[in-house]
């Protein structure tokens, strides 16, 4: 074979043991689709990878589906909770309402209703925790009339005005300008007792809704307490024209049942009233009650004829009965109460709020060793902070000191940090003549964000009262830091400070910069005058005083200081003036030192 020909029969040879060993070494070639033909290994693969795939898109299905269907329970069972809780606040029945709801809420934390209802069981007891629930609702929906209205009547109701005016003042803008925000800020008026503001919130809120027949009552109501006899005559007009609405003629019966007993009018023309009222189909209980004690005053035959009535009526309704006894008691008529209570089965007097209605009874008459003897054995839920309250009351008034202390040590770790609990707690002690345990729970009450200033408010008085100048202080410096914006709370804490001499650099700086802000004040005036007295500055505190009116000068309290600094700068004749007139003046044990050494200083 020639070389030429060699070498192209070698270079087909390699080229066809190249595609041999390719053909070998790679997938399979379906020879009329020219594509690779799969493995036993790739199927298998692929296999695998869908049969992964849709375990996993079976397993997030079913998980949906389960996320799904608990959503769809928890949502069923909330609402229908929620309506049996209704039904059960419908029959008096608030401790069954209140399991309603809480269970709802716990399954639905956003369930509106079950928190408007959580907050109506609340208002029906009287508790302050009304305002928290009504407070969540709005923040859920904080467009909504309804709930706006109802979370600022519920905070003024409760005499958290801080609360009802932060509320008005972030309302939505929505909400402005509409009869709703009217109604709202009615409400607040009246709650800081400017009435003559209530008044044309309500009128306002009538103009934009004149057929509003609930608001024609407000305003009706509003008129009554104006010192205008026209008005009132208008006020009395629409509320007795209101008694033909058939929605709105018990809340006007009530008004007009409570301004007659305000003016004392004529008994027999309240109690055809309170008759009147009792008879409607949607009263109360309370109107019952409303009833009876006008019989009672009147000394009318018909009155145990009625009790007797109430107390059938009542044996089988916890709060009616709880209500019945409590009204009892509070009439004077304690041991009737507790006769009563004999007639009626055991469990029923168990019940809350029976058993600490029948707790105030034993405790009105004295009964220590049987109030101690009964609640020992019970349990009181929610409120079992107020049975060991009730425990240390009856261990004391029986000389059992240290079962007392035990008591009171259970109650206060039961009832926490709870504002509405401890506020309780407080007003007990304080009814109990418990000075040292009251100041103790208000002041827990004050490191509480929801009821910090309406303690220090109570503080306040309490230490005013008491002439405690150094809790006094305490209690201001608090409300310095909490009110700055205040300047009656800056100017009190600038003149305790100045009487106790302490912290004298901050004090003074306050007390002026109080009396720039406010110069005609005349307890900013006195406090500044004061400030550069105890700087032996005599002339320039006197130089602030002269700057204010005779009739300013001469009330009691600012002619204290005035008469001090007189006396000081020697113009006795004036001084005994007016140190004479601060005898009438309520003053701390430290301003009447300085008046007795100002005295002295005119001999």
């Amino acid at each position: 074979m020639r070389a030429g020909r060699k070498d192209e029969w070698n270079s087909v040879c390699s080229e066809t043991n190249r595609k041999a060993l390719s053909t070998l070494t790679s997938p399979s070639i379906d020879r009329y689709s020219r594509k690779p033909v799969e493995t036993f290994s790739d199927r298998t693969q692929r296999t695998y990878i869908k049969l992964f795939l849709g375990i996993l898109v079976g397993f997030i299905a079913f998980v949906m589906l389960c996320w799904g269907g608990w959503r769809a329970y928890t949502t069923f069972e909330s609402r229908h909770l929620t309506r049996r809780g209704a039904a059960h606040l419908g029959g008096n029945d608030l401790r069954q309402a209140t399991l309603s709801a809480a269970r709802a809420i716990q399954l639905n934390p956003q369930n509106t209703e079950a928190l408007r209802l959580m907050a109506k069981i609340s208002e029906a007891g009287n508790d302050r925790g009304a305002v928290e629930w009504r407070r969540k609702v709005l923040e859920i929906e904080p467009r909504s009339p309804a709930d706006f209205v109802a979370f600022v009547e519920c905070a003024a109701r409760f005499n958290e005005v801080s609360a009802a005016q932060g509320a008005m003042d972030r309302a939505d803008p929505s909400l402005r300008g509409t009869a709703e925000y009217h109604v709202a800020a009615a409400r607040l008026a009246e709650a800081k007792k400017d009435f003559a503001a209530a008044d044309n919130e309500w009128t306002q809120a009538l103009a934009l809704a004149p057929n509003n027949a609930a608001y024609r009552l407000q305003y009706g109501i509003a008129l009554l307490r104006t010192d205008d006899t026209s008005k009132r005559e208008q006020g009395l007009s629409i509320l007795q024209s209101l008694r033909g609405d058939e929605k709105q003629r018990a809340a006007a019966t009530r008004a007009l049942l409570g301004n007659g007993a305000l003016r004392h009018e004529n008994g027999e023309k309240l109690a055809e009233l309170a008759r009147e009222l009792q008879e409607y189909p949607e009263a109360t209980f309370s109107d019952r009650l409303l009833y009876a004690d006008i019989l009672r005053q009147l000394r009318d035959p018909k009155f145990t004829e009625y009790l007797t009535k109430l107390e059938q009526g009542a044996a089988n309704k916890t709060s009616d009965l709880a209500n019945l006894i409590t009204w009892l008691r509070g009439s004077g008529m304690s041991l009737v109460a507790l006769d009563y209570a004999r007639t009626l089965p055991p469990e029923q007097l168990n019940k809350w709020p029976v058993s600490l209605a029948m707790a105030e009874a034993y405790a009105k008459v004295g009964d220590w060793a049987t109030l101690e003897k009964v609640i020992n054995s019970q349990q009181w839920g929610r409120y079992e902070f107020l049975r060991h309250a009730y425990l240390a009351l009856a261990s004391r008034k029986q000389d059992k000191a240290t079962v007392a202390d035990r008591e009171w040590s259970s109650a206060e770790k039961a009832a926490g940090t709870q504002p509405d609990m401890l506020l309780a707690l407080a007003r007990a002690a304080m009814e109990w003549g418990w000075q040292t345990e009251a100041v103790r729970v208000l002041w827990t009450l004050a490191d509480q964000p929801a009821s910090k200033f309406e303690a220090l408010q109570t503080l306040y008085q309490r230490y005013v009262d008491a002439q405690d100048t150094p809790g006094l202080y305490r209690v201001l410096t608090r409300l310095a830091e909490l009110k700055p914006e205040d300047l009656a709370v800056q100017n009190n804490f600038a003149q305790v400070g100045l009487l106790l001499n302490v912290d004298i650099g901050r004090v003074n700086r306050v007390a002026e910069e109080v009396y720039r802000k406010e110069p005609t004040n005349s307890a900013y005036a006195a406090t500044y005058a004061f400030a550069l007295y105890t700087r032996r500055d005599t002339q320039g505190a006197l130089q602030i005083m002269n700057k204010l009116d005779a009739a300013k000068l001469n009330e009691p309290s600012i002619a204290a200081y005035y008469g001090i600094f007189l006396a000081s700068a020697g113009d006795k004749d004036r001084a005994k003036e007016y140190l004479d007139k601060a005898e009438s003046a309520k003053l701390l044990p430290e301003e009447k030192d300085l008046v007795a050494k100002a005295k002295l200083n005119l001999k």
